[in-house]
């Protein structure tokens, strides 16, 4: 009884028979004594990598990121033990308490030797892939996921931790693989592959004009979808591929025109900013709703720009004002009659200074404005004009041009303007009361 009390006094300030930490012995030790024990040995005390029961890596402790301060894990083991159960020690009842990696680890340290080790044995390993949907022949196939052997670093680094949290001093690399995001097998899978067989029965009807419609097929659509990071979507590259076939055939912005022009007969009017063209943006996402809902569908084309109408006639309509640069006219029709017209002047060929042809609107009214741009031997002008409607990006409109002399005939060559139109004055009056902007302007 004596040795038992004396043995149970003497371990409440000492650790019990067969403690050990990461290997090292310390039974018998009080805190202090541990520590420096310790913090010796880790100099000398490994740490191993295994796989498939090869030792792959076997490093110093302290390289490895456990560090030489224990004082703080001893201390709480020490409070943990029970000193009076000290004769069960020795017999085989090892310490329960579990080392704290907090305390233990350097996490630089650590996260260095997991970096340098997973970019040396990675080299040559195989990265796990994903279980996987594809569409062929309009129908649903499936691809099985397959498990590599690359190291995952993050991985790499908790399983040393949890090995010391363990009072362990290897660990398998078997459980720092990376693993496949996608199992053939799981609940996640088959939800993809439902969700996939109903897009695959999915056509559209994409409504251009009442009379026009393009159908969009199961083959097309399937052939936009795809499976990324577990997840059925769509291919916006293909789609908008797509959709440029369709601005080729049916979108007016850019295009050439036929036009039946008043003095000319019809003409053939190439570029110029106005018409429409397909939404890209707003259109995709209505499509991948639509899809991805699984259900037949039909919508109108989402269009932007100017002049689209739902029944598929001319985009600029019966209101327009026309320009005819080789008779040097102008005029202005509303609901498809004839308001007025005027001779007008327009830009100067002899100096390269030509009117820009193509299709065009009225996108601003300025009363009172000063055109601003540069002469031919290199000075600024500044021309304060009473009536200002730009049509072009690049600084061309109709406007009052008190300065002519006179209008229409070859006046132009060589008296013209520097592209602008220029109108009578007491002509662009009435005009620009009676135009709204979005007039389209159609110039040849």
């Amino acid at each position: 009884m004596v040795i038992y009390i004396g043995g149970s006094m003497y371990y409440q300030q000492h650790f019990l028979p067969r403690t050990t930490i990461l290997g090292s012995k310390i039974a018998g030790e009080n805190v202090e004594q541990a520590d420096k024990l310790l913090s010796q040995k880790i100099k000398t005390a490994k740490f191993t990598l295994k796989e498939n029961g090869k030792n792959v890596v076997i490093e110093k402790q302290e390289v490895v990121g456990i560090q030489n301060k224990f004082n703080v894990t001893l201390r709480k083991i020490m409070r943990s033990q029970n000193a009076w159960a000290w004769p069960a020690h020795l017999i085989g009842v090892t310490s329960s308490k579990i080392p704290n990696s907090k305390a233990m680890i350097n996490q630089t340290a650590l996260q260095q030797f997991a970096s340098s080790t997973v970019t040396k044995l990675n080299v040559n390993r195989k990265a796990s892939t994903d279980a996987n949907l594809a569409f062929k022949n309009g129908k649903v196939v499936t691809t099985k996921e397959t498990q590599g052997n690359l190291i995952s670093e993050d991985k790499l680094v908790a399983a040393i931790k949890k090995s010391v949290d363990n009072n362990q001093t290897s660990i398998n690399l078997k459980s720092t693989y990376t693993k496949p995001g996608l199992i053939e097998s799981s609940s996640k899978f088959g939800k993809l592959k439902t969700k996939m067989n109903k897009i695959a029965k999915v056509n559209g009807d994409l409504k251009i004009y009442n009379d026009t419609k393009v159908d969009i097929s199961s083959t097309e659509i399937t052939g936009w979808v795809k499976v990324v990071d577990g997840n059925v979507t769509l291919d916006k590259t293909k789609m908008a591929d797509y959709l440029n076939k369709l601005d080729d055939q049916y979108a007016t912005y850019g295009s050439s025109r036929q036009f039946k022009s008043t003095a000319s007969g019809v003409v053939t009017v190439n570029g110029g900013l106005y018409g429409w063209t397909i939404n890209q943006s707003e259109e995709i996402k209505q499509l991948t709703t639509d899809i991805m809902a699984g259900k037949n569908f039909d919508h109108w084309i989402i269009t932007k720009g100017s002049g689209y109408s739902k029944d598929g006639g001319s985009d600029i309509g019966g209101t327009y004002v026309e320009v005819d640069i080789q008779n040097q006219h102008e005029y202005y029709y509303k609901d498809g009659v004839l308001v007025m017209d005027s001779a007008v002047v327009t830009g100067d060929p002899t100096t390269d200074h030509e009117t820009p042809t193509g299709t065009y609107s009225i996108w601003s009214k300025q009363p009172g404005a000063t055109l601003r741009g540069q002469n031919d031997n290199g000075s600024d002008y500044a021309t304060k004009v009473n009536y200002w409607m730009p049509i072009d990006d690049t600084g061309v409109g109709l406007h009052d041009s008190s300065w002519q002399p006179k209008y229409g005939g070859d006046w132009y060559m060589g008296h013209g303007s520097h592209g602008c139109v220029n109108n009578p004055p007491e002509f662009i009056a009435k005009l620009y009361a009676a135009v709204s902007v979005g007039t389209p302007v159609v110039v040849f």
